[in-house]
């Protein structure tokens, strides 16, 4: 057996309240080895800078994690004005300085409501994003600059909190889209008030149906490991948590290992719909299906078979 493959069989999703400093990355690798878990992955970083929800998939749930990527998206953010830095946020370097304008509820109200809705975003240099195969993150601290062209966001709300005229910072809640960086939309907050401005802090509220209410604190769970590392198993939400948006279907234990063995199964009278989950009988989760315009069922991404707890499998936990 392959060192890759060594570890327990840990399925289910568990959402961590992300400390600053620590990389999306480093809560994984840290949970891996806590856990013990063959598999852990996660459903849209965060910078280093910023805190918040960071959903975190183990095993079978890791097939699931691009509708977390794809996930409406909620933040806190702070927005300092008077400098802009190379990274647009509070870990980069000074670049520029301007006057704070002389800011009034009713000027940032108007900037704000200027900023909401469907948008064009050109993403910052320092971004995962790619360019013929190199992070832009990294092309960037060689010193390059590349053309982005801009990307269709969409800004749900973006909300003034509070201000601080006499230290030039606004605080806001935004509910966008994925793909929204909200370093770039303070940037575009400084322009529309005539002067520079960077992210100075970020906050993850909301990602897809996870709200920092259902979040773990990360020392709370730096205590569930040191005391016994299975203890982390009970804290995890099941695979189907970030699917709960989609309809579902019941269905037998034969069209159930149908499926999961790839093959469509005969209708039952659904309605057609691109994406559904399916149960085994009103209980366990097996995957996701399809449904075509003859009501025929077709597999998406199913769960192996232990893990969707068929055949009398004792694998099913989350």
């Amino acid at each position: 057996m392959g060192k890759g493959n060594k570890g327990r069989n840990l399925n289910g999703i568990l959402i961590v309240d992300k400390p600053q400093g620590l990389t999306s990355n480093g809560v994984v690798s840290r949970l891996k080895r806590w856990s013990k878990a063959k598999k852990v992955g996660h459903t849209g970083a965060l910078d280093p800078m910023a805190t918040g929800v960071l959903p975190i998939v183990f095993g079978e749930a890791a097939k699931f994690s691009q509708y977390g990527l794809d996930a409406n998206k909620g933040y806190l953010a702070r927005v300092q004005l008077g400098t802009a830095t190379d990274t647009l946020d509070a870990d980069g370097n000074v670049v520029l300085v301007r006057p704070i304008p002389e800011l009034s509820e009713t000027r940032i109200l108007g900037v704000l409501a200027g900023l909401t809705g469907p948008l064009m975003q050109v993403p910052p240099m320092v971004s995962a994003l790619k360019y013929q195969g190199q992070p832009l993150y990294k092309l960037a601290r060689q010193g390059q600059e590349i053309d982005r062209p801009p990307r269709a966001i969409h800004i749900f709300n973006n909300d003034l909190l509070q201000f601080d005229a006499d230290h030039g910072w606004i605080d806001i809640r935004v509910r966008c889209s994925k793909g929204t960086y909200i370093r770039s939309l303070a940037e575009s907050i400084g322009e529309a008030l005539g002067t520079a401005a960077h992210l100075s802090r970020l906050r993850r509220d909301l990602s897809g149906g996870f709200s920092l209410e259902l979040a773990h604190t990360w020392s709370a769970l730096e205590i569930l490991q040191e005391s016994d590392p299975e203890t982390i198993d009970s804290s995890l939400l099941p695979v189907d948590a970030i699917l709960s948006h989609f309809p579902s279907v019941d269905l037998t234990e034969n069209e159930c290992m149908t499926l999961i063995q790839g093959k469509k199964v005969s209708g039952k009278g659904l309605d057609v719909c691109d994406t559904v989950r399916a149960y085994f009988a009103g209980g366990p989760f097996i995957g996701l299906v399809s449904v075509d315009s003859d009501g025929v069922i077709a597999a998406k991404r199913m769960l192996s078979p232990a893990a969707a707890g068929m055949r009398g499998s004792s694998d099913s936990g989350h």
